[in-house]
């Protein structure tokens, strides 16, 4: 069974890029332009990864990772800031948050991947010793 990825970002560029490469990897990928609708959508799908930016419209990625984390249902989600706000001050506070990688944009395709994979196999081995 494919594994579900939820990308949120409000530049479609960045939505149509990380899209492609999901599918390409054999992902099944939901897309939200706002932090509310992405809780929205992974509190209805729970995917195994959360692909966000930090910032978003109506719900900061910061906040929405918090409230992922805060769900039961949710703490399995494997997540990835990938931001253009290049900052120490962003990256603690998403790793603070929750997040399980933070990647600056613009990325190389290379390394998106494989942070992708590297999180997914963390996520496994978690959920496999619960």
């Amino acid at each position: 069974m494919a594994r579900q990825a939820l990308i949120v970002d409000d530049d479609a560029a960045s939505l149509r890029l990380y899209s492609l490469l999901l599918r390409q990897a054999g992902m099944n990928v939901s897309t939200a332009g706002n932090g509310l609708e992405a809780l929205r959508i992974a509190l209805d799908q729970k995917p195994d990864l959360l692909i966000t930016d930090i910032r978003l419209p109506l719900l900061s990625g910061i906040e929405l990772i918090k409230e992922i984390r805060r769900q039961p249902a949710l703490r399995h989600v494997a997540i990835i800031v990938v931001t253009a706000m290049a900052t120490p001050e962003n990256r603690v506070l998403a790793l603070e948050a929750g997040s399980d990688a933070y990647l600056l944009k613009p990325t190389s395709v290379l390394i998106f991947l494989e942070t992708v994979r590297k999180v997914l196999a963390q996520e496994r081995m978690a959920h496999e010793t619960v």
